[in-house]
């Protein structure tokens, strides 16, 4: 097992004698409690229990009966012993186990609490294991939380209240959310062994603040390292007037450092360099002569330093020991970050790119602005020579961005199939996840790349996992098949289903399956897949009004989508929450075929929502005539009244619908329903003031009332007002020649 806490300095005391110990691993070096008994009370005879030895034959004895596990117990007790091979995971296990291990656990004292990203602590993000852990040991010397992109300023304030009067070494390194709170917390410590501070690959750290507000006290500090931060000038200069102590400030590849170059008035130095790679000048030994002058020049002006007895900066002092690599991995420009090499790879200067990390010392892991290295610029770039180059170099092949892009997410999400697998032979890894979760494998299936996600699923086979990255992973996958069914891509869909454990029935967080979504896009190959693979062709979708894959697909008029469902038993009389069924949608959007589809198989052409619409109802809404007529001539119910005595002929009346209006009336539609408030289609035509409709309406034989001469009055319409007068008048006059006479007598 990996030693995570890499030495531990127990004080000589034996086991606890109270609880019961058990070793929770399946192994041949398996512990029996029964023997540990044993074994503690042959400890507490033992005449050498106080100086925490044993004589040569009990300690024979105990290891011929653990199966020669090989343990010393002349300077801790065995379940120390044993602890201290685990990780910090496992000690927070442990800590919830037993009582009295939780106590042996917050007595340990650590030299190396290990929070990095190698640290199996990352299987939850720091917010939640950041108190538990720091507080579950007597003493820490080290904390190293390289790579942990969810540390926070907030935490590393919470970390600096904390009275930790061993800890020597803090490392925040590729943290990048910690900003300036973050380092003012650090050095506001009152810490009196802290020795070394390293924050390196830190964007957000510019150095923006005064050094008068720092207020700690460092007695011991001595190495402060801010490579390839923001950190500027002003406040390096500011460290070493605070803490005298100080013997090194590392600022390679930062503000501070172009700035070195102008108050030495060394400008012309980054102008060649600038030059020289621009223009790829890597046959002649231009570079290795403007290093020479470089260190010529350093050395020069130290020894004027030195003679004229003028004091050295800290700061100065440290870049220039690193000798002519000061020079090729200063940033070129003011305000940017693009070191030589940086540069190379971004304009695809591959010429020059051997020379510099060969001969000129450059460092491969400095970043630009967005935290992309070289080896991701590489990749992005599709410099297959170059990406090999950079990791024969040393290059970080996980190295993330900002959004937390590795090169190999970059260089699938581009295509670039040579750098997938020079990456890929390089053990790169596969699950690393931008900000929004998706991986390289998400990215193929996206681009519908089936050579890469071939590849992709094939490293992670070769690959064992615990049971949370197997989760994590099962995650992974579901989302690639999800995007590959969006994109419609069968063979990617084919091979995820066939070579993970995702299976086609699988939800995603937005309550969809693969089968829903890829009818709603249309893939009717994808689709035909999902149902040979299992897929529940009458999935309906939760939270969303249940809307089912047969509503979906007649919403988007999807006619081969809801044959091959039709084909699998969907049932086509499935309703939503509001009751309406997959004829209502297609009846909304105007989709003719689906409906005619629909109707073939069994679906009922008068079904009514809870609100009482019907199909047809909602095909005069929308003023769809071909539907209409197609509802019509399939016997729909034409006087079919909703929930508020609506009928069809109403609403297109309502909407102005003329040639809608003539195919009901023609049909047979009765035009004098009255709605439950008492209004009729002849008062909704003259409240829209449509002259057709109303005039239709009259020639099948629609009353006007009072209401609707009043409408027409408040539109001051005078056509209108004049046709309903007529008509009004001409029904009055009808009624007085029907009323009967007689002669009282």
């Amino acid at each position: 097992m990996k030693r995570t806490l890499e030495h531990v300095n127990n004080p000589a005391s034996d086991l606890d004698t109270d609880d019961e110990f058990s070793f929770p691993r399946t192994s041949t070096r398996r512990l029996s409690s029964g023997l540990l008994k044993r074994e503690r009370r042959a400890l507490r005879s033992g005449s050498n229990v106080s100086q925490g030895a044993l004589s040569p034959s009990s300690f024979a004895r105990i290891r011929r009966r653990t199966c020669d596990l090989e343990f010393h117990l002349r300077e801790e007790g065995l379940i120390r012993w044993i602890f201290s091979f685990m990780d910090v995971r496992e000690h927070q296990l442990l800590k919830s186990c037993c009582r009295s291990w939780m106590k042996i656990i917050q007595a340990m004292s650590v030299d190396n609490l290990d929070l990095s990203i190698r640290s199996p602590i990352t299987s939850v993000t720091v917010d939640r294991a950041f108190l538990s852990v720091i507080h579950s040991y007597g003493s820490v010397r080290r904390i190293d939380f390289t790579g942990q992109r969810s540390l926070s300023d907030r935490d590393l304030l919470v970390l600096t209240s904390c009275y930790w009067p061993n800890l020597e070494h803090i490392i925040v390194d590729d943290c990048l959310e910690i900003s300036d709170f973050g380092l003012l917390s650090i050095l506001n410590a009152q810490s009196q062994l802290l020795h070394t501070i390293s924050m390196r690959h830190c964007k957000h750290i510019t150095g923006s603040f005064g050094p008068d507000k720092i207020n700690g006290r460092h007695p011991s500090l001595q190495v402060l390292d801010f490579s390839d931060t923001r950190i500027s000038h002003t406040i390096v200069h500011g460290l070493e007037n605070k803490f005298p102590s100080l013997q090194q400030i590392h600022a390679m590849h930062t503000p501070a450092h172009f700035d070195f170059f102008h108050h030495m008035h060394w400008d012309d130095l980054l102008e060649e360099l600038d030059f020289l790679v621009s223009n790829e000048l890597s046959d002649l030994p231009h570079l290795t002569a403007l290093q020479e002058e470089f260190v010529s020049r350093a050395a020069r002006w130290l020894q004027s330093q030195v003679s004229n007895k003028k004091s050295i900066s800290v700061f100065y002092g440290t870049l220039l020991s690193y000798g002519k690599a000061a020079l090729v991995n200063a940033p070129l420009h003011r305000g940017d970050y693009m070191s030589a090499l940086l540069m190379a790879c971004e304009n695809g200067l591959t010429n020059i790119v051997p020379s510099l990390v060969v001969e000129g010392n450059a460092w491969v892991e400095l970043t630009d602005k967005d935290n992309a290295s070289a080896l991701g610029i590489a990749a992005t770039n599709g410099l297959t020579d170059v990406v090999r180059l950079l990791l024969e170099a040393g290059a970080d092949i996980n190295k993330r961005t900002h959004c937390l892009a590795t090169p190999l997410y970059i260089a699938t999400e581009m295509n670039w199939d040579d750098v997938i697998d020079v990456l890929l032979t390089s053990n790169a890894q596969t699950t690393c996840s931008v900000v929004g979760g998706a991986t390289a494998l998400c990215v193929a299936a996206k681009n519908g790349n089936h050579k890469t996600v071939l590849r992709l699923l094939g490293a992670e086979r070769s690959t064992r996992r615990s049971n949370t990255a197997s989760a994590r992973q099962l995650l992974q996958h579901t989302q690639a098949l999800f995007l590959a069914c969006e994109r419609g891509y069968e063979d990617i869909v084919r091979d995820i289903l066939n070579l993970t454990d995702a299976h086609a029935n699988v939800l995603m967080d937005n309550s969809v399956t693969p089968l829903y979504l890829a009818c709603q896009m249309g893939h009717e190959r994808v689709v035909a897949l999902l149902l040979e693979c299992g897929a529940n062709p009458n999935f309906r979708r939760p939270n969303a009004g249940g809307v089912s894959c047969l509503y979906i697909a007649a919403q988007e008029g999807k006619v081969s989508i809801v044959d091959l469902l039709v084909r699998h038993k969907v049932n086509v009389h499935a309703r939503m929450e509001d009751l309406s069924t997959a004829l209502h949608i297609a009846a909304r959007m105007g989709h003719t075929a689906v409906a005619h589809l629909l109707l073939r198989e069994g679906a009922c052409i008068n079904d009514q929502t809870r609100s009482g619409l019907t199909p047809l109802y909602i095909a005069c809404e929308e003023g769809h005539l071909p539907m209409v007529e197609f509802f019509v001539a399939n016997g729909a119910n034409l006087n079919l009244q909703t929930r508020n005595g609506t009928t069809s002929l109403f609403v297109a009346s309502q909407k102005g619908h003329t040639q809608v209006v003539r195919v009901l009336l023609l049909a047979g539609a009765n035009a004098h329903l009255p709605k439950n408030n008492g209004t009729y289609p002849m008062d909704a035509a003259s409240l829209l003031g449509n002259y057709e409709v109303t005039k239709l309406l009259l020639q099948f034989g629609a009353r006007v009332g009072g209401l609707s001469l009043h409408f027409a009055e408040r539109r001051r319409d005078l056509q209108l007002q004049t046709l309903l007068m007529d008509r009004y008048y001409e029904q009055h006059s009808q009624r007085a020649s029907d009323r009967p006479t007689g002669v009282l007598s």
